[in-house]
């Protein structure tokens, strides 16, 4: 286990570097259940994630040594619960900030949480809030990003990484490090800048206010994304009527 210090940094100031485990999010759970002591803003890194998992329990796999694979522990008590899904949008925006330098503009937000380049996913986020009261006690942000990986299992379908797209490797330490700078830089404006925020989120998210097919209830719809209600709901427009979705209820069709 590596430790190392950047106290000019929010997120990142400390960041402790495991060799194996199975998922960054549940060792930051089990630490916390023991009273470890991390400051806000403590990064777990994996050189490799064996069980790492996406939004809706989905699995997250990752070749050793190609991929970015972390979580990051913050204390946003600011943000009431009911509004807990500004943090997904602060979070999935500062990753947006990032790629969307190496890759360009055609880097979109999936709603919820996940990073899509065109049509193929480079990368998700699992945010997982504990609450005390009407209170958010901690919250721990789980990123996987397709960096240096060009093969994956044939029966994944739509993934691609940052090398497939650009022919480069990339310095993982050096872009998380961008990562950290980033997505510090939205947490602390999360108080004063709420609305900009979710008005960069519509203009970078995936298929917005395009006609595309989804799956509701079992059968194929045809549905245009409207934009995000203060609970994270999907408002798509679908038959004329504006709807809210929870991701359970609604999946694209890609």
């Amino acid at each position: 286990m590596q430790n190392n210090t950047f106290s000019r940094l929010i997120v990142g100031q400390k960041i402790v570097v495991l060799e194996r485990i199975d998922s960054t999010n549940d060792y930051l759970k089990r630490e916390l259940a023991k009273s470890t002591p991390f400051p806000e803003g403590t990064v777990i890194m994996a050189e490799e994630q064996f069980a790492g998992r996406g939004q809706s329990q989905n699995k997250w796999l990752s070749l050793p040594g190609l991929n970015l694979t972390f979580s990051i522990l913050l204390y946003p008590t600011f943000i009431s619960p009911e509004n807990q899904f500004e943090l997904n949008i602060a979070i999935s925006l500062a990753t947006n900030d990032v790629l969307s330098q190496i890759i360009g503009e055609e880097l979109k937000i999936k709603w919820p949480n996940d990073i899509y380049y065109r049509n193929q996913k480079i990368g998700g986020i699992l945010i997982e809030n504990s609450l005390r009261g009407k209170q958010i006690k901690n919250s721990i942000i789980g990123i996987g990003l397709n960096v240096n990986q060009t093969e994956f299992d044939p029966q994944l379908k739509n993934v691609t990484s940052i090398k497939r797209i650009t022919g480069k490797n990339y310095d993982l330490q050096a872009l998380l490090m961008d990562l950290c700078s980033a997505i510090g830089n939205r947490y602390l404006s999360l108080d004063k800048d709420v609305n900009k925020h979710r008005e960069e989120y519509l203009q970078r998210l995936f298929r917005f206010d395009d006609a595309h097919f989804f799956e509701l209830e079992g059968r194929q719809v045809k549905g245009v994304i409207k934009g995000v209600d203060t609970a994270g709901r999907l408002v798509v427009e679908v038959e004329g009527q504006k709807q809210s979705f929870s991701p359970k209820e609604l999946s694209f069709i890609i």
